[in-house]
């Protein structure tokens, strides 16, 4: 079976805490399509949710102008890093949960992690 191929604008990323979009033209099949307009109806229903202010801090060694990016069902939000940026709900607690995450993950195996173990070990 011959795919036909269609030419297309996609936007390629949102940069929350940046004042540009960028377009490109690009050919795609039709699998490719269906993706990209699972991207746009993301960005629709990511436009109709509360806005949340969120601050993601810049880590170790990390220079000003540093940048997370959250993907969903194909659609990408590039976020700076650094500033207070106003996101959809659902990319915040995402974000949120990902940032618990990494806090919390190694913590079991401190010598701090409970009263008993530095009781122990005091």
């Amino acid at each position: 079976m011959i795919s036909k191929k269609r030419k297309s604008k996609k936007v390629v990323e949102d940069k929350v805490g940046f004042e540009e979009k960028k377009e490109v033209a690009i050919e795609t099949s039709p699998v490719a399509q269906e993706h990209l307009d699972d991207a746009h109806a993301m960005k629709e229903q990511l436009s109709k949710q509360p806005k949340v202010s969120f601050l993601i801090p810049l880590g170790p060694g990390e220079n000003e102008g540093s940048t997370d990016q959250v993907c969903l069902n194909g659609y990408k939000l590039k976020i700076k890093k650094g500033v207070m940026v106003e996101l959809p709900q659902q990319v915040a607690e995402i974000l949120a949960n990902k940032y618990k995450v990494q806090m919390m993950a190694g913590r079991e195996s401190l010598v701090s992690r409970s009263a008993k173990v530095e009781e122990a070990l005091g």
